[in-house]
């Protein structure tokens, strides 16, 4: 199976050239967008498309990554920023989960943040309310013939926010073929990365204090899958 990773790029550049490394190396076809000159130098880098476009709306960026993909004839595309990392094992299961399920994504993920130490939680995903059991942003699989029903562009051309939500919908509506992965604490599969250097949208923070109900997890785990994070510090 061909996944491609459309990937919005804004700033970043050492972890995006990690990311997109990465990516290349889990033979996943990853596709930049982005508007700064540092973006389009690490694309032409790392011999991968890049797509000049304007940062907003977001929905817009994304869906031309979506649509780009198309023309890789992939056989589906899977949702990933620049900050998010997916283990080996995780690319490779959900490859074969195509097989069955026009949509894959899990019910949580960890979160590193690379300061003056790497420190790492686990959050269990949407717990209550109406997201309840709602598949996580990063991660998400969609094949081919459920994005061609989207014309290949899952999220609202106008929006900046709420695009996993907005995704999320579309799909419920299109399929039932719909597999949620549960994750678990001592297994890292995807990873979402903050540091000190810039903001990430995933406020560390409050999965750090206790704000969003998460758990504090040792860092060794991450020698496994993501030791390159370490790097970073």
């Amino acid at each position: 199976m061909k996944l491609c990773a459309p990937v919005p790029v804004f700033g970043r550049f050492p972890l995006v050239r990690m990311t997109i490394s990465r990516l290349v190396g889990q033979d996943v076809i990853p596709i930049m967008l982005g508007h700064e000159d540092e973006a389009e130098a690490i694309a032409q880098d790392l011999n991968v498309e890049f797509i000049r476009i304007s940062n907003n709306p977001l929905g817009m960026k994304w869906n031309a990554g979506f649509e780009a993909c198309k023309n890789y004839q992939a056989d589906g595309v899977i949702f990933m920023g620049s900050s998010d990392w997916a283990s080996d094992d995780y690319i490779e299961s959900v490859k074969d989960a195509l097989n069955d399920f026009a949509f894959i994504g899990m019910l949580g993920c960890h979160f590193a943040d690379v300061g003056n130490e790497v420190r790492l939680m686990h959050w269990p995903g949407y717990q209550r309310g109406q997201r309840q059991y709602e598949p996580i942003g990063i991660g998400r699989v969609l094949r081919a013939d459920m994005l061609e029903k989207m014309n290949w562009s899952p999220f609202d051309n106008r929006i900046s926010s709420g695009l996993d939500w907005s995704m999320y919908l579309k799909i419920i509506k299109l399929s039932d073929e719909i597999a949620v992965i549960k994750d678990e604490e001592q297994d890292i599969r995807l990873l979402s990365i903050s540091t000190n250097q810039w903001n990430n949208k995933h406020k560390f923070s409050q999965h750090w204090d206790g704000a969003l109900k998460s758990k504090h997890i040792n860092n060794e785990l991450l020698k496994n899958n993501f030791k390159d994070i370490f790097t970073l510090l």
